[in-house]
Order: C-alpha cells, then sequence, then structure tokens
C-alpha cells in the first residue's frame, strides 16, 4: 500500500504543459495586506515602519503640565551641555554682548549651582592657602580655620539663589511683565563667574617676600575687579526688567542691585582676606 503511494508521488508532472489537469486542490491563498487584524492576519505597519507603536506616556505627553513632585519637572531646568555653560561664564566674565539675549528661553540652574560651589571651595582654599603662608612667613603655627568653608557655603549660596527671588518678588509684586525667576537666577548665578579668579590672585605670593601692605592692596584690588564685572554684568541684563516697571521705583532697585554687590564684595574681602601677618604672630 505504501509503494503505490510513494509510485503516485514519484510521478512529474509538467505544470506548464497545455492540457494538464491538476484536478480540485484545497489550496487558498489569503491576503496578508488588509486591514483586518483578526483571524491571525498581520496587523497594518506603524507609522515609520514599525509593526508596534507603544502607547504614549502620559509624562512624556508635551501638552500635559508636568508636575513639581516628578523629575521631568525639574530636568528642564538642567537643559545645557558644558560648552554652553562654558560660553555662558565667558559672556560673564566679559559683559560685552546682552547675556538674556545670548540664552534666550533656556536659562539653567545647572551653571549657577556648580558656579557657587566653585567659589565656595576656592575661597577656603585660597584664604587658607594665603593664611599659611603669612603664618609661614612669620614664623607662628596655622590653624585651620574649617568655618570658613560654612561661611564660604552660606555666603554663595545665599547670595545666588535667595537674593534673586526676593528681587522676583519685588518685581512681581509691581507687575512687571517681564520678570522671569529662573532668569533672575541665571543672572546671579554667572555673575560670580569673576569670583573664582578673583580668589586665585587674592592668595598673593606676594606676601611669601614680606610685604603685607602690598599683599593686602593687592586684594582690595581683586575684591574691586570683582565688584566692577559682576555688577556691570548684572546691571546691563537687569536693567531692561526693571525699566518696564514704574520710573522711581525702577531706580531704586537699580540702587538696591548695586548696593547689593557692593556689600557682598566687602564680605568676601573682609571673611576670607582680611588678615595680615602681625595677625599671626604670637605676642
Amino acid at each position: 500500500m505504501a509503494s503505490a503511494q510513494r509510485a503516485n508521488y514519484d510521478q512529474l508532472i509538467d505544470v506548464d504543459a497545455d492540457g494538464v489537469d491538476l484536478g480540485e486542490t484545497d489550496l487558498e491563498f489569503h491576503d496578508f495586506h488588509t486591514g483586518d487584524n483578526s483571524q491571525g492576519k498581520y496587523p497594518n505597519a506603524a507609522p515609520g515602519g514599525r509593526m508596534y507603536e507603544a502607547p504614549t506616556s502620559l509624562e512624556n505627553d508635551p501638552n500635559r503640565p508636568l508636575s513639581v513632585w516628578t523629575i521631568h519637572f525639574y530636568q528642564q531646568f538642567f537643559n545645557v551641555e558644558t560648552n554652553d555653560v562654558f560660553q555662558r561664564c565667558r559672556y560673564a566674565l566679559y559683559p560685552r554682548v546682552s547675556f538674556v539675549e545670548t540664552i534666550g528661553d533656556n536659562p539653567d540652574l545647572y551653571g549657577p549651582f556648580w558656579i557657587a560651589s566653585t567659589v565656595i571651595i576656592t575661597l577656603f582654599f585660597s584664604s587658607t592657602l594665603a593664611g599659611a603662608i603669612a603664618s609661614h612667613v612669620a614664623g607662628a603655627k596655622y590653624e585651620y580655620n574649617f568655618g570658613l568653608l560654612s561661611a564660604a557655603a552660606a555666603l554663595m549660596y545665599g547670595y545666588t539663589f535667595i537674593v534673586p527671588i526676593v528681587l522676583w518678588g519685588i518685581l512681581k509684586y509691581y507687575k512687571s511683565e517681564h520678570a522671569r525667576l529662573l532668569e533672575c537666577v541665571t543672572l546671579y548665578g554667572y555673575a560670580n563667574t569673576i569670583w573664582v579668579p578673583v580668589a586665585l590672585v587674592s592668595i598673593s605670593p606676594i606676601e611669601i617676600f614680606n610685604f603685607p601692605t602690598v599683599s593686602n592692596v593687592v586684594r582690595w584690588l581683586c575684591a574691586a575687579v570683582g565688584l566692577v564685572i559682576s555688577t556691570i554684568f548684572l546691571v546691563r541684563n537687569l536693567y531692561p526688567v526693571l525699566n518696564s516697571i514704574e520710573a522711581k521705583t525702577s531706580k531704586v532697585m537699580l540702587v538696591a542691585v548695586v548696593i547689593g554687590q557692593l556689600v557682598f564684595a566687602f564680605v568676601v574681602k573682609l571673611v576670607f582676606f582680611a588678615y595680615s601677618i602681625d595677625d599671626n604672630v604670637d605676642n
């Protein structure tokens, strides 16, 4: 029986020959390109050639307002690259162009945070090193004052974040239409860039040669340079915002910004670089 079946299958048929009868067959061709997803047929390809399109997450929906309790809300404040931060620091050190126009609609908190942190470490390092040099020249024992680190942190973080928030609040109170909180914080944060080189130069190696008066003059000059550059940077970029409110109030706030910078520069000089060699000599 099996041999007879194999013999039937071994028979060759030329399907191209005319008049060949293949008989009845149950073969049936299906169309797999239809839009019907039932009956085990393939679905249509998703846009972009994918066979599956992932559902849109509510967190990724650009039309959905972000919650302050999600990390996605804070990511928008750090949407900068390293090159962007360096470029903004250069503009802060040499304020010849409008910084507000440079950053456009992308102010950030990344630069202000790391600049303030860098200034804190630099102030503590330079003040400690300058004090050690002065004590060594005077032949006195130097004791590290780690309280300077806490003072630098309180000064820099407070001035970088609290002062612009207060400024923004006052501007909103006087119904300024151009006041933006993040922009104010960004301006004050990048204005602190100048204090990194100021702190380094204030170490004043001249003190090694026992010239405390000259060293003190150098420190005052450094503080003055930091004051002038940071104040010009802030006034240039805050003036259009301050000018959007009543004229008399605008002038008062502009003077307050300048006075705030002046007080800040004096605090940096007096807290971190106010000593001389004579202060470290044991009586």
